[in-house]
């Protein structure tokens, strides 16, 4: 495949990890799947080998091969840390080397590693702060989606409304309400943010997986994508071990999005 060499915006880049600010549209990783240039084809295209000297003292004091050697999972994953929807863009880790990607691994494993999103959900929710506690595993009839499920694996997202809006074409002032809502997952399960907010009855919009294909259809006209964004991200550097703290502007469309939407106190 020919590597374009697209401009991704850098949020912050060393000798061992760069953040970027995520494009919507692309998919992460490779798979066969996929069609089309992915973000790992991207880095994978930029990176450049460096000698073991200089990461192995990065990996963490309790790493085991028992799942690869370190240049095995570096290989393997691209340098890629961690995972954002195909439509959802923002603040994304990559690694440079086996070492960084290693400890960054075993930060989010440990939950050392901090996000937020910004997304736009369907109607104004009854509690403006609140921790949602519902376990998620694959549908089982669909495979592509998660679902809640008792037997799944925890998952907790806290949440907090900031803004309320309603569409300028809303008779009644009452109806088509919509929340600007900052998500905090203190897991990281798939599509998490995602079903959370679907199945408290506030999907996200533009979200045609949950929140369905004719309320998508319909807002298509005001807003091109799931409105969901990756507003924030704080880790420990894996070689100072000093906090890294960056914010990632929200995107251009989805700043248009909200300028065609009418404000509305909370």
């Amino acid at each position: 495949m020919q590597i374009i060499q697209q401009k991704i915006e850098t949020l912050y880049e060393d000798q061992d990890v760069v953040v970027i600010n995520k494009p919507a549209l692309w998919v992460v990783n490779n798979a066969v799947s996929v069609v089309g240039q992915t973000i790992q084809d991207w880095w994978s295209a930029q990176l450049k080998i460096t000698d073991k000297s200089e990461w192995e003292k990065l990996l963490p004091k309790d790493f085991s091969d028992l799942y690869g050697r370190p240049e095995q999972i570096f290989t393997q994953r691209g340098g890629i840390v961690h995972r954002l929807d195909k439509d959802t863009s923002g603040a994304m880790i990559l690694a440079k080397n086996p070492g960084a990607l290693c400890a960054l691994l075993a930060d989010f494993k440990s939950r050392k590693i901090h996000k937020v999103y910004q997304c736009l959900v369907y109607g104004r929710l009854k509690l403006n702060q609140d921790v949602i506690k519902l376990p998620l595993a694959r549908n089982p009839r669909n495979k592509q989606k998660i679902s809640v499920d008792l037997t799944g694996r925890p998952a907790e997202t806290a949440y907090l409304v900031t803004k309320l809006y309603r569409l300028p074409d809303s008779i009644d002032k009452n109806q088509d309400l919509l929340s600007l809502v900052e998500c905090r997952p203190l897991t990281g399960r798939m599509h998490q943010i995602r079903v959370h907010m679907a199945h408290i009855g506030h999907p996200i919009v533009g979200d045609e997986k949950y929140a369905g294909r004719k309320r998508t259809r319909r807002d298509r006209a005001w807003c091109a994508r799931q409105f969901l964004h990756a507003t924030q991200i704080e880790f420990f550097h894996p070689r100072t071990k000093k906090i890294i703290a960056l914010k990632a502007s929200l995107s251009q469309d989805l700043k248009k999005s909200l300028d065609q939407l009418t404000f509305c106190s909370k």
